[in-house]
């Protein structure tokens, strides 16, 4: 197992300008993952494998990760460190006639050919949040196990998502929003958990999330609501991982991932879709997938990988093809946080994928 962790230096200075924190942190995460044999190697510098620099764009980045596996082979794992402006988002043509000019998605770093839809890598983020604090405790975090989760949907979608929730909970137990609104979320609900779902409404410019029932759409949550939370979020949320000159003040994603005991958030990036009733498709679909896997002992970026493939091979046997809205799906959602953490113990033993 072998894992590449990319940043650029420069770019990363400009952002939490002290980055000997995050470099210290960094060498002593690699020395504890010696099983997953890290690299830790910046796009923006010369370095020892002869691998040349590039510029701090999407498609230069991902032809850097390409020419870096030449030199050295084939990397099961690729951790992306930093946000947009440290490792561009690729803004992808978005396949649906929505409000989203176009879809942010990792996926292109998570691919080796063009087909990148579909994803071959184990992939996933460590947002800077302006602040090496922030990405020191994302490599720092460890699961602490306590054999429970909890779960909020909008009202409209409750019987969607009990389907999606049932891997994980009872889905009698799932909050509805209404009844439940910001004023009235109860904080211990995200405390000591080892899973957090939520379908509910997003958008990019609040920091809220929303319930429905009909035309009345309630505020269910905002950053506030989230105080000594734990475990691994899982949001279906419209923008529920968009990121864009956002802070852990007006994000509920760094918000959760600022808390010590979060170990990690799978979302989406833009408008993402799902069914107002079972059977699960879209978003529903692929968090559902995901949150089996977890249970089943993969790590945090192999189980939204091993989720993906799924979710391509169910809308296969479907249709026939990916549509418009699962082709949006699979690109949209990314997962931030330590690649190699896992809820539940491997089989084959804590460390081995």
């Amino acid at each position: 197992m072998r894992m590449l962790i990319l940043s650029g230096k420069e770019a990363l200075h400009e952002r939490i300008k002290d980055v000997r924190p995050i470099e210290k942190a960094l060498s002593e995460y690699i020395e504890s993952r010696k099983v997953y044999e890290p690299i830790l190697c910046y796009y923006d510098t010369p370095n020892k494998y002869g691998v040349d620099p590039v510029a701090r764009k999407a498609e230069a980045i991902r032809e850097y990760v390409s020419n870096f596996e030449k030199k050295l082979g084939d990397f099961d794992i690729l951790l992306l460190l930093g946000g947009d402006e440290v490792i561009p988002f690729f803004r992808l043509e978005n396949p649906c006639d929505d409000a989203d000019e176009m879809v942010l998605s990792d996926n292109p770093y998570a691919s080796r050919d063009d087909n990148y839809v579909i994803p071959e890598r184990a992939c996933a983020r460590i947002p800077d949040g302006e602040n090496s604090d922030f990405m020191v405790r994302q490599l720092n975090k460890a699961v602490r196990r306590n054999g429970k989760s909890f779960g909020l949907t909008a009202k409209d979608w409750q019987k969607a998502s009990e389907n999606v929730y049932q891997p994980v909970g009872a889905p009698e137990e799932l909050e509805c929003t209404p009844p439940v609104t910001k004023d009235d979320f109860k904080e211990a609900w995200l405390q000591e958990k080892d899973y957090l779902y939520f379908n509910v409404h997003g958008s990019k410019l609040s920091a809220n999330w929303y319930g429905q029932e009909g035309a009345h759409y309630p505020v269910a949550m905002g950053t506030d609501n989230i105080v000594n939370s734990s475990g691994v979020v899982a949001a279906e949320s419209c923008y529920g991982a968009y990121i864009i000159e956002k802070t852990k003040n007006n994000a509920i994603c760094l918000k959760f991932l600022a808390e010590r005991d979060v170990v990690g958030f799978c979302g989406s990036t833009t408008i993402a879709y799902g069914p107002a009733q079972p059977p699960s498709s879209e978003a529903d679909l692929l968090v559902k997938y995901f949150l089996e896997y977890l249970e089943q002992g993969h790590t945090l970026s192999e189980s939204l990988r091993n989720a993906k493939l799924d979710f391509a091979r169910k809308s296969l046997r479907r249709h026939g093809f990916l549509d418009d809205d699962d082709t949006k799906t699979m690109l949209q959602f990314v997962v931030y946080g330590d690649p190699t953490l896992r809820v539940r113990p491997s089989q084959k033993g804590e460390f081995v994928c």
